[in-house]
């Protein structure tokens, strides 16, 4: 039934957790709630390869940075600034400018949102400098606007095709959501999140799309998902598992809280 070839292991907790990081990633900020604690996102962007605010997220960042009275001269600037500007401050670009010779590209495509554009000018500067990364983490709060939440999955399926291989990680104020495409997925859980009994989700993206897992309270078996039928919302771990399983012959929508996680940090 499941027709992928691809085997794919995920574990974001781990290096985005971890003060020492071992893998080679980027960083992007969305114009979107920065509400992440201090010493995790200080932590994840100072660590980064390559560090992007988004359009309106370069004043977000640096709101956040005032917010928690740490020294913005003193904290290391975007290497990229992007989007189409239409809702970041002059002032605000001019001083990642002039003071920390940050490189704006502007990107006018309305056809297209700035965070789609912005793995793009990603994709670009990585060959540019000849920079390999592995991970992406998107700093891209759940804001409300269902529109925006959509067109934000819309972009990590878009992702596959502008970064190939690169694992693309939405992190939000509670949560991580990544895509898993049609394959075999092993996913690491922390311990922490188990014990607590976070939850978890799987959405299909396709209809119908067949799924197996294991490692869930509620686990499939070959079973049928799509939008009017079922899709597994408000799941949680099984009290034995270490990782999740999940074999699938469509895109589905990875989504786990974090929250038992960030209260220690």
């Amino acid at each position: 039934m499941f027709r992928g070839e691809r085997d794919e292991v995920w574990n974001p907790c781990l290096n985005l957790f971890s003060k020492h990081k071992t893998t080679a990633y980027a960083v992007l900020i969305l114009n979107t709630y920065v509400t992440l604690p201090p010493s995790l996102l200080l932590n994840l962007w100072n660590q980064a390869k390559i560090r992007i605010t988004v359009d309106g997220g370069t004043e977000r960042w640096l709101s956040w940075l005032k917010t928690h009275h740490l020294d913005r001269d003193k904290i290391t600037p975007p290497d990229l600034i992007t989007g189409d500007m239409d809702s970041v401050p002059k002032d605000v670009v001019d001083y990642f400018v002039d003071s920390h010779k940050s490189k704006v590209v502007k990107t006018p495509d309305q056809n297209e949102t700035d965070y789609t554009k912005a793995l793009m000018e990603l994709s670009k500067a990585c060959a540019a400098q000849n920079l390999e990364v592995e991970e992406v983490y998107v700093i891209a709060d759940t804001s409300g606007r269902i529109d925006q939440i959509l067109a934000n999955i819309n972009t990590l399926c878009k992702a596959v095709r502008i970064l190939k291989k690169v694992k693309v990680y939405q992190v939000a104020s509670n949560s991580i959501t990544w895509l898993l495409q049609d394959g075999t997925h092993t996913i690491h859980v922390p311990p922490s999140l188990r014990q607590s009994r976070e939850w978890c989700a799987l959405i299909p993206l396709k209809s119908p799309t067949y799924a197996s897992s294991s490692g869930l309270k509620w686990n499939l078996d070959q079973s049928k998902l799509e939008f009017g039928g079922l899709v597994s919302s408000s799941n949680t771990y099984d009290d034995v598992s270490a990782k999740v399983t999940v074999c699938t012959d469509n895109m589905l929508v990875w989504s786990m809280g974090i929250e038992t996680l960030l209260a220690k940090e």
